[in-house]
């Protein structure tokens, strides 16, 4: 018996073209989003706002998310989801937990200085979030946490590790890390050379 008939190639092409470009469109809203509210604050952002930025209609916006809370929450989603993969895949590679510590705090720095800053901000930056907000943060960082909590379980486990208190370390830990956004500054190309010239001195 032969199967469902398919559409050829061509027929299916522009059905993907389609959806790539909502899901381009969709990540430059995310991260306007995060922009926004990182300067101006969540009571002071506005949709009205995020698509002025993103050269929208507060209309076409809503298009795409319903409302202020669901914008901002799909924002905490899709940082969080794609961190916690990366962070995840980091811990499994490491052939000792003690690597994977190490591994797990240069890939957390890649992503909150490097790849995706603002994005981050939503966990690190106080907000006066509403408390469906608060909740959703809580979710991702128990889940983010978890991810650090088992390598550090692992390392005492085999007796690399050996901290009094793992959570009140892993605690200290974050603190540090989180703090490193709001003091590091990336070199510009001349100050790059002027310290590549020093060095050669």
């Amino acid at each position: 018996m032969s199967g469902p008939a398919t559409k050829p190639d061509d027929e299916q092409q522009p059905l993907s073209r389609v959806a790539r470009k909502r899901s381009q469109r969709i990540d430059a809203i995310l991260n306007v989003a995060a922009q926004v509210v990182s300067e101006h604050g969540y009571h002071n952002t506005s949709l009205e706002m995020v698509a002025d930025r993103v050269d929208l209609t507060k209309a076409s916006l809503y298009y795409y998310f319903d409302s202020k809370d669901d914008l901002f929450t799909a924002c905490f989603q899709a940082v969080a989801e794609k961190t916690i993969a990366r962070l995840a895949a980091v811990a499994n590679a490491a052939p000792t937990p003690l690597d994977a510590l190490r591994d797990l705090i240069l890939e957390q720095l890649e992503i909150f200085v490097h790849d995706d800053p603002h994005m981050a901000r939503l966990f690190l930056q106080h907000q006066d979030w509403p408390e469906s907000m608060r909740e959703e943060q809580r979710h991702w960082r128990r889940q983010h946490e978890e991810i650090f909590v088992a390598v550090v379980e692992d390392g005492v486990a085999l007796g690399q590790l050996h901290p009094r208190d793992p959570r009140a370390a892993l605690h200290c830990m974050h603190g540090s890390i989180n703090f490193v956004p709001i003091w590091f500054r990336s070199r510009t190309a001349s100050e790059r050379r002027r310290a590549g010239s020093r060095d050669g001195r």
